[in-house]
């Protein structure tokens, strides 16, 4: 069993069964708008990060222009 958070940020150890198109896994900008751009094409897609977009990987040193 699995701990995830949705994106309302509950929190659940219910087991979690999801089908996607694209699976992106990573935690910079570039997977960010990666995921962006399937989803505008209508592409069933999931993003998974160790954190929030934008504050770790390449972002956490440097920034995200916010």
């Amino acid at each position: 069993m699995s701990t995830y958070q949705s994106e309302s940020g509950n929190s659940s150890t219910s087991p979690l069964n999801l089908e996607t198109d694209v699976l992106v896994i990573s935690s910079g900008p570039s997977a960010t708008w990666a995921t962006w751009n399937a989803a505008a094409q209508g592409v069933r897609r999931i993003l998974v990060d160790k954190g929030y977009c934008g504050t770790t990987g390449a972002t956490a040193p440097s920034g995200n222009g916010c």
